[in-house]
C-alpha cells in the first residue's frame, strides 16, 4: 500500500427511494481505492450535491488520509457554517474519506475510532406501520387496531423496539392546538399497540415536533407515560432548547432529541441546559462519522445515551454502525425497512 492516498476526482449520485431521494459520493484516489457516503436530505438532495461539487474544488489533490483536517477546512472555511446543505454534503465527503482509509489499511472503521465496545448492535424498527404489508393504506396505520396488527406483524420479525407518531397526522390535526379526540386517539393506539407486543417489547414514540406549544407536548407525554415508553422524541419543535428542557421537568419519559442539530457546538449547548436523555446525531447532518464520535463522548460527561437518527440510505446506515459499535453510550439504533 502506498503510504498516502491522494483525492483524484468526486462523483455523485441521486437514487430514488420513497419519500426521499439519497445523496451518494463516491471518492476516487490515485491507488484505485474509492469510498462511498451518504448526504441524503429529504427535500433537498439536488442543493446537497450543488454542495458536495463546490468541495471538490477543495478535495481534488488533497491526502485523502487527513479527515480531520478536511473536516475542519470544509466547515472552518465557509464562513455561513452549520447549515442543514453544507453540513450534509461534508458529512458525504467524509463518510467517504473514512472508507478509503478503512480499506486502505484493511480494517473496519471502528477500528480506527478505538475498536468495538459491543458485539451486536441494538436496533428499532420505524415505518412499520406504512403499506399493505403492515395491514394499513399507503398513508399509514390510523386506528389503534391498525397500529396493534401492524405491531405484531414487526415484532414477529424479530424486532424488540419500535418507534411511532400516534397523534400526527390525523384529521384536524393543528400545531397549536391539540384537540381532545386527537389526544384521546394517540392515547388509546399507544395502548393498544403495548397490549399487542407485550411489555418487555421497548415502545418509543416519535412527535417530530409538532408540538408548538409546550403545554400541549406535556398533555400528551403524561396521557402515555404510564405505558413504560423508552423515550418521548421531538416533543416540540428544535428551535428552543429551554422550552424543550421545561418538557423534561414535566413528563415521566426520558426525552430524545436533536436530529436537527448539527456539530459539537450545538448538542453541548443542548445538554449544558439539561434537556435531554437521549441524543440522536444524524450520521449524514451532523459532520460525519468522527463529528458523530465527539458529540457522543460530549453525551457521555452528561450522563446522556446516544441514539443516531438513521432514515437514510444503506450508506448511511453503514456510517451509523461504525459508531454503534465503538461508542460506550450507545443506546440503539434506528432501522427503516429495507429499499431494493
Amino acid at each position: 500500500m502506498k503510504e498516502r492516498l491522494y483525492i483524484t476526482g468526486l462523483k455523485t449520485f441521486l437514487v430514488g427511494a420513497d419519500w426521499r431521494n439519497w445523496a451518494i459520493v463516491k471518492i476516487e484516489t490515485d491507488a484505485g481505492i474509492t469510498g462511498v457516503g451518504e448526504g441524503t436530505l429529504e427535500g433537498r438532495e439536488q442543493s446537497v450535491e450543488t454542495a458536495i461539487r463546490e468541495l471538490e474544488r477543495y478535495l481534488i489533490g488533497k491526502d485523502a488520509f487527513a479527515i480531520e483536517l478536511h473536516f475542519q477546512e470544509m466547515y472552518r472555511r465557509a464562513y455561513w457554517t452549520g447549515g442543514a446543505v453544507l453540513n450534509s454534503a461534508i458529512s458525504a465527503v467524509e463518510h467517504a474519506l473514512w472508507d478509503i482509509k478503512g480499506k486502505a489499511l484493511g480494517v473496519p472503521v471502528y477500528e480506527l475510532l478505538g475498536g468495538k465496545v459491543r458485539e451486536r448492535v441494538k436496533v428499532y424498527a420505524n415505518a412499520w406501520f406504512h403499506g399493505p404489508e403492515a395491514g394499513a393504506s399507503p398513508q399509514g396505520s390510523e386506528t389503534s387496531e391498525e397500529f396493534a396488527q401492524a405491531a405484531r406483524k414487526t415484532v414477529a420479525l424479530g424486532y424488540r423496539g419500535l418507534k411511532f407518531n400516534p397523534f400526527s397526522p390525523r384529521q384536524g390535526w393543528d400545531f397549536y392546538r391539540l384537540e381532545n379526540a386527537i389526544l384521546n386517539a394517540g392515547g388509546e393506539c399507544v395502548a393498544a399497540v403495548r397490549e399487542a407486543v407485550g411489555p418487555d417489547v421497548d415502545l418509543f414514540i416519535d412527535c417530530n415536533g409538532v408540538f408548538n406549544t409546550t403545554g400541549n407536548a406535556v398533555r400528551a407525554g403524561q396521557a402515555i407515560a404510564s405505558y413504560n415508553i423508552g423515550f418521548i422524541e421531538e416533543p416540540v419543535p428544535h428551535e428552543n432548547f429551554r422550552e424543550m428542557a421545561f418538557v423534561r421537568q414535566k413528563v415521566d419519559i426520558p426525552i430524545a432529541t436533536r436530529e436537527r442539530l448539527f456539530t459539537i457546538f450545538s448538542f453541548q449547548q443542548l445538554m449544558e441546559l439539561q434537556t435531554v436523555d437521549i441524543i440522536q446525531p444524524d450520521l449524514c447532518h451532523c459532520g460525519g462519522i468522527l463529528e458523530a464520535r465527539k458529540i457522543a463522548a460530549i453525551a457521555d460527561a452528561h450522563y446522556v445515551a446516544t441514539a443516531p437518527h438513521n432514515p437514510n440510505g444503506p450508506i448511511g446506515y453503514a456510517a451509523s454502525l461504525q459508531v454503534a459499535a465503538c461508542v460506550p453510550n450507545f443506546f440503539v439504533l434506528e432501522q427503516f425497512p429495507a429499499k431494493p
